[in-house]
């Protein structure tokens, strides 16, 4: 049986497989610009929803810290290894989970490229939502502020992940950030599996500033070695990931949110 906090999130991918089914049945393979216009935008939601639907999560850590803090007094474990714990049970459930959602839309909403690579980019996209969770709820001070926190994080990186503001129109001032922004790896992974190489990915239905005709993944600029590779894009997610497991980590040790 999934955790009292997990089974929230277990129904909200449920919920989502059949909305996103309902939605975009056999879309993918469209060559129409509406069908390739809206794949690209159902691809960014689903990179989007692991990020909001991650807020199950926090009281997984928020609700246990009296037992946490009074088993770490006793020496029964070390913050990391109570860290690593919660995040391996997760990462068994959204195995399943991921590859579940995975299989729906891929076949029901007829995505294009490899479905192992959906499948990893997916299931990379759903850990670092928890991760981000567990980060945000290792460093607030209660859960209210976690879960204040949490979406908040994610809307403003959505901002930055390249789909509602392309890459080259971000201001130089803002265009640091959205290195920072998961969704725009996640975004960039699955895009390149759905359209590099494909049919529906080489038709020139967008225009540039100079009005020369673009392809869908030209237009979005998901092109060089970065943005135009999905191992590159992968790599910086599971980097990301890394990092804020690491700021976790972090907030466990040295942040103590107990009454003294």
């Amino acid at each position: 049986l999934c955790s009292v906090s997990a089974c929230p999130e277990r129904l909200d991918k449920v919920v989502f497989a059949l909305l996103i089914l309902s939605l975009y049945f056999g879309i993918g393979d469209n060559t129409d610009a509406q069908s390739i216009q809206s794949t690209a935008s159902l691809l960014y939601f689903v990179c989007a929803i692991c990020g909001y639907g991650a807020a199950a999560f926090v009281p997984s850590l928020t609700l246990e810290r009296s037992l946490y803090y009074r088993e770490l007094a006793d020496g029964c474990y070390r913050p990391h290894t109570y860290y690593m714990s919660k995040f391996v049970e997760e990462g068994v459930l959204a195995t399943i989970t991921s590859l579940v959602f995975v299989l729906v839309i891929y076949f029901g909403c007829a995505l294009q490229g490899s479905f192992f690579l959906l499948f990893v980019s997916y299931y990379l996209t759903t850990m670092m939502g928890i991760i981000l969770a567990y980060a945000v709820a290792a460093v607030a001070p209660t859960m209210e502020a976690a879960n204040a926190i949490l979406p908040t994080l994610v809307t403003i990186w959505m901002y930055f992940g390249g789909l509602f503001i392309v890459f080259d129109k971000i201001s130089r001032g803002w265009f640091w950030f959205s290195w920072t922004s998961f969704l725009r790896y996640a975004w960039g992974a699955v895009m390149l599996n759905q359209f590099k190489g494909e049919e529906n990915g080489e038709i020139p239905i967008f225009f540039g500033e100079n009005g020369e005709n673009m392809d869908v993944l030209e237009f979005y600029g998901l092109e060089g070695p970065i943005m135009g590779s999905v191992g590159s894009c992968l790599g910086l997610l599971a980097g990301l990931l890394a990092f804020f497991s690491f700021i976790g980590v972090l907030g466990l040790i040295f942040i103590r949110h107990d009454q003294r």
